[in-house]
């Protein structure tokens, strides 16, 4: 085969996409993610330092957002533990949702 039917090949493969682009945009946004479910639970646990109250929709937000991961990661993978991680994130939202709804009928 010649280098021009290779990159031929490749490029059918690949659909036009620049690998080195789809890449970067999924490292950065994996990057981004941590980021924001670190930043949100730090916001989280400071607010219940300086109000006095657990900002419960924060984390039942980002339980979600890491109960969403890894069942996408599990419906691709088909591994057991990305099950179970999602399943254990999908309770901690579940107790986060109850708590907050707690929390609002409480006022």
């Amino acid at each position: 085969m010649t280098k021009e039917e290779i990159l031929a090949m490749s490029q059918n493969e690949h659909k036009g996409k620049d690998i080195a682009d789809v890449e970067l945009s999924k490292t950065g946004i994996r990057v981004g993610w941590i980021v924001t479910s670190c930043l949100a639970l730090i916001a989280a646990v400071v607010d219940g330092i300086v109000f006095g109250r657990p900002a419960f929709d924060v984390l039942f937000a980002v339980a979600s957002g890491l109960a969403v991961v890894f069942f996408c990661k599990y419906a691709k993978l088909k591994k057991t533990h990305e099950l179970v991680v999602a399943l254990c994130y999908s309770i901690a939202a579940a107790a986060w949702l109850v708590a907050w709804v707690i929390q609002l009928t409480d006022r």
